[in-house]
Order: structure tokens, then sequence, then C-alpha cells
């Protein structure tokens, strides 16, 4: 949890610090932000897919086809990472076009998008490193990892955005280039783990070949794994484009609210993660309920993490927002409705992350692909259009993904209790 729990709260650092250059620069990093999120986490399966298919198979006592999928995954990693890099390059200022942005802030965007855009193929080298190492239950070496580049990140940030130690104050573009070369150690300390580090020695090939089969297995549960975040992070891209037709004030304060929620989501992640490892690894060795009751208790883990959240949330609203920004039409935006959605809902955003965990460990990929599809598209999407239309504002839009989160819970809660995961693995019957 502590390695999940590190990337928002350096991701919140930096957005304070950007915060602090005006507005222009906090709402060009929110787009970018928004569009780098969604792309990446369209590659995310290299995460969660490599976890479950390595978690089950070393469960199953098969360390060389865990060593298999690790090297598939590596290679659609960089592949994918490149063409990644190479159209965001080309396209940075059309889309923020699209995104609704204004001149300034497109000029702005545009730049600091291309830096880390670059960046693409050592994120997805950590990304698939991650995965593997997840799969063996290996935690500890990915926590090193992550509070290595992360405060490598932070630190640069400070120098770069501000000035110091000689270096000139490049501002939003010294922030790009921070996080550029934080990407760049995190791919090459991966790649230094997983051929050089005895730890992972075992599960090394002489020689490695395509491997069809595996490549498929992978691909299949990075296909529904994709799918259901494309359609999740196209709402929440479509909700950033619509809140920045709103204005540039709204948009700000979409950023701070969106950051803190992905501070609670990403730690609970952590609890996420280990209901994803266990799952795959009792099934692989053929013990359901051992999995399902220790579902339950990650799942009441969960809900507990959310509500220390939520209660922090709404006793720390003033201070947050002073940190965040200045600017009294950000803090007005953001006002009390955004903030109390904001904290009531940890708890239920608890439960579903750490749901969610379990299900993808047992391989119950296509169930949760319809169930996001028809929450992501049918609530969240449609409500913040219609708060753009009929002026709901910001509240609107956090009532849409409020929503969105409370239709998880009902069929993340409906498919583990009622134990149709068991079956869901491939070849289980």
């Amino acid at each position: 949890m502590l390695a999940i729990a590190s990337e928002p709260i350096f991701v919140l650092a930096d957005t304070a610090m950007i915060g602090r250059l005006g507005v222009e620069p906090l709402a060009a990093r929110a787009i970018a932000s928004s569009l780098i999120g969604g792309i990446y986490w369209l590659f995310a399966f290299l995460i969660f897919g490599t976890t479950t298919l390595v978690g089950y198979h070393r469960g199953a006592g098969e360390p060389e086809i865990c060593g298999e999928i690790c090297l598939h995954a590596l290679f659609l990693a960089a592949v994918g990472g490149i063409v990644v890099s190479i159209l965001g390059i080309l396209f940075a200022p059309h889309l923020y076009v699209l995104m609704g942005a204004g001149p300034d802030v497109s000029t702005l965007g545009s730049t600091y998008f291309r830096i880390r855009i670059a960046g693409s193929p050592f994120t997805f080298l950590l990304f698939a490193t991650v995965g593997f190492l997840r799969g063996i239950q290996d935690t500890r070496t990915p926590m090193v990892i992550a509070f290595v580049v992360n405060g490598l990140n932070l630190v640069l940030d400070y120098l770069l955005i501000y000035g110091g130690l000689g270096l000139p104050a490049m501002g939003l573009r010294g922030a790009g280039i921070a996080t550029l070369a934080s990407q760049i150690l995190a791919g090459t300390i991966c790649l230094a783990v997983l051929f050089f580090s005895s730890h992972t020695s075992q599960y090394r090939l002489n020689r490695w070949r395509f491997n069809a089969r595996r490549f498929l297995s992978l691909s299949r549960i990075g296909r529904d794994l994709a799918i259901r975040t494309g359609a999740l992070r196209f709402s929440l891209v479509f909700a950033t484009g619509t809140v920045a037709r709103m204005g540039t004030a709204s948009l700000s304060g979409h950023e701070i609210a969106l950051q803190l929620f992905l501070l609670s989501s990403d730690t609970i992640d952590g609890i996420a993660v280990a209901g994803q490892t266990l799952a795959a690894k009792h099934l692989g060795a053929d013990r359901p309920d051992k999995a399902y009751q220790m579902g339950k208790i990650l799942i009441l883990c969960g809900c507990v993490a959310g509500l220390i959240f939520g209660s922090g949330y709404i006793l720390l609203k003033q201070p947050l927002i002073v940190l965040f920004t200045r600017s009294p039409e950000v803090a007005e935006v953001l006002g009390i409705a955004v903030f109390v959605l904001l904290a009531l809902f940890q708890p239920v955003n608890g439960v579903v992350f750490a749901s969610d965990g379990f299900l993808i460990g047992a391989h119950d990929t296509r169930y949760l692909m319809w169930a996001m599809l028809i929450g992501a598209l049918g609530f969240f999407v449609p409500i913040s259009w219609i708060s753009l239309k009929w002026d709901l504002g910001l509240p609107g839009v956090w009532t849409g993904l409020s929503l969105l989160m409370a239709w998880r819970l009902a069929t993340n809660s409906l498919r583990f209790f009622r134990k149709r995961w068991v079956l869901a693995f491939p070849g289980r019957n």
C-alpha cells in the first residue's frame, strides 16, 4: 500500500507547486493529466493482467510460464510505449483544442504534454515489471522503486519549476522534464531488477521465443481491462473537457478535487493489489473457499480505509483548498457540495476498489468490462453533459461520478457474494 500511496502523494505535491504558478498552468496540467492518465490506463493491463496470470501460474507451481508471461508483457510495453510517444508528440496541440482549452492554456499545455508523453516506453516497462513482481508476491521491490522514482521527481520538480542549485526556473515545462527524467530512471531500474537481480533468477529463461498461447492469454485479459479502463478514462476525460468549457477556475477546481479522489483511490488500491495477487494464487492452487474468505476481509478493510479518508476530507476541507490554490475563484468553485460528495463516497470507493482487485485476480474481467461500460457511458457521461447544458456546474459533474461509483458498488457486490467469479478463469470448471 505504501508504494501505491506514494504516487498520488507526490502528484499532489506536484499539483500544489504548479498551482502556485497561476490558474493557467494548473489548467494546462489538468488537461495533460487527464489525457495522459487516460492513455496510460489503457495499458494498465500490463500491471493487472500480468499480476493475475503470473500469480495463477505461481500458485500452480509453474515458474517457467511466469517468466514467459513477463517477457511477453515487456515486449508489449516497449512496442506500445513507442507508438504512444510518437502519436502523442505529433497530435498534442490538436488534443488541447479538442478538450476545449483556450489559446494560452493550449500553448502552455502542448509543450508540457509532449515532454511527459515521451516517457511512455519507460512507464510501460515499469507497468509490466510491477505486474510481474506483484504476481510473485514481491511488493517490497515496487515500493522501493516507487519511493526512489517519485522522490527524485519531487526534488526535480522544485528545482526545475522554481529554479535552484544553478538550474533555471522553467515553470510548467520544468515539471514535465522532471517527470520525464523520473520515467527514464524507473524503466532502467526495472530492467536491472528483472535481468540482473538474484531475486528473479528462478523465473528467467535461458532462451525466449514468441509463444502465441502466452501472448493470447495476456491479450485476452488485456482486451477486457483496456475496454473497461478505456470506458472509465473516456468518461473522466469527457468530464474534464466539459468542465474546461465552464471556465478556467472550474477546471482548476476539478483538478484539485480529482487529485484528492485519486489519492484515496490509489492508496486503497494497495488493498486491491493484495486481493488480486492472493485471489489468483489461491485459484491457481485450487482453493476458491480460501480466496473467498480472504476477499471478504479485504473488502471490509477497503470500507474502513474509505471512512478514514472521508472523515479527513471533511475535517481538512479548508486547509486542503489553501494548500493547492490562492485563487478565491477556484476556492469558491470547489465550495461545499463537491467536498461533501468527495467525502461521502469514500467508503463506497473503498469497497469498489477492493472488490475490483479481487475480481481481476479471479480473471473475471469480462464482467467488469460490461459493468463499467454501462456505468460510465450510461450514467457519468450523460450527467456530465447535462451539467454543462443546464448550468449545474462542478457539483453536477461530481454527482455523475458519485452515481458511477454507486453502480460499481452494486455490480461488484452482487458478483462477489454470488461467487460467480469461481468459474471465470480459463480452464476452470
